[in-house]
């Protein structure tokens, strides 16, 4: 189906997530323009003075930074397609970029490996936003007959989804590269849901978008798949690398490990029980080693499965 070309895009990130968007979204979009949260002002000036839509895909900490920058330019839109939880307010993307942003913002989510993004293979994600209408024209603008977009109205679900499945993908990595077997996977995976949940309901999401494709859909794809760096970085804990050394065997940014820092605050500050989380944040920054891990969450006290799948229940 052939498409009007909107005016211009600009795309705030340079890696290779990045560029997927940029080559999907072509179609759409007459001017395609790249920035990095370091570039010059000169650049920014130059690639933002024709009040594009902008789309974020840098790493979700270097955020605030980008945010406070656009904040001196006029742009129509902003769509976010990072993930992550801001290390200072503790929030997702939607609730933060009020402070410095009066525009309509989406955040695109979902189990979207950028390679297979750029090879055109088929892809499902979703786009959340507090505009019923802005979300549903940008899905029609944007979705290709590779590239399927559903719409949400909860963004902040969407948001905490993305955020949280990096830390249990690590988590899945480890008991994969300790070769702990199949049933170990399922019932961390299984377990790993339930945390996700509480996650998400404490940051003001909806407990149905676990179930859909930014919550289910993605952890599965990014605690499983070979392409997940996060899954790697556990892999690479699980072989007795320190993190500094995994980071570097890598070679690329790892979310789950910096996210793993706020889960683990929230998780303090609000009492939760979220011991999955917890034994990712201590192997990744204690030290703890990951067998010792393993064994902890072996032994922790019998419960119901009833009670700690109720919502307002420890888990």
């Amino acid at each position: 189906m052939q498409r009007r070309a909107e005016k211009a895009i600009t795309i705030i990130g340079e890696g290779q997530w990045g560029l997927a968007l940029g080559s999907l979204f072509s179609e759409s979009f007459q001017t395609i323009t790249y920035l990095n949260s370091s570039s010059s002002e000169k650049d920014w000036k130059k690639a933002l003075d024709k009040r594009p839509m902008v789309i974020t895909a840098c790493p979700f900490a270097a955020l605030p930074k980008v945010l406070q920058r656009l904040s001196s330019f006029k742009i129509t839109a902003l769509v976010n397609a990072s993930k992550g939880i801001d290390q200072k307010s503790l929030m997702t993307f939607t609730r933060m970029t009020k402070k410095y942003l009066k525009v309509p913002t989406a955040t695109l989510s979902g189990p979207t490996f950028a390679k297979e993004v750029l090879e055109k293979k088929p892809t499902a994600c979703v786009l959340a936003g507090e505009s019923a209408s802005f979300v549903r024209d940008l899905a029609k603008k944007l979705s290709t007959n590779y590239f399927r977009i559903y719409v949400s109205s909860d963004p902040i679900g969407v948001e905490a989804c993305g955020a949280m499945k990096n830390v249990l993908a690590i988590a899945c990595g480890i008991s994969d590269g300790l070769r702990l077997g199949q049933n170990a996977r399922a019932a961390l995976l299984t377990r790993g849901l339930i945390e996700l949940r509480s996650i998400v309901e404490k940051l003001g999401g909806r407990a149905e978008t676990v179930f859909g494709l930014a919550g289910v859909g993605d952890l599965w794809l990014t605690a499983t798949g070979d392409l997940s760096r996060n899954r790697r970085l556990g892999l690479a804990l699980a072989e007795g690398l320190s993190v500094k050394s995994a980071l570097k065997k890598i070679n690329g940014t790892c979310e789950g490990l910096y996210t793993a820092k706020q889960i683990y605050t929230l998780a303090k500050n609000h009492r939760m029980d979220l011991p999955i989380s917890e034994q990712v944040y201590s192997i990744c920054f204690k030290g703890k080693d990951p067998k010792t891990a393993l064994f902890e969450l072996m032994n922790r006290e019998l419960k119901s499965e009833e009670s700690s799948s109720s919502k307002g229940r420890r888990t």
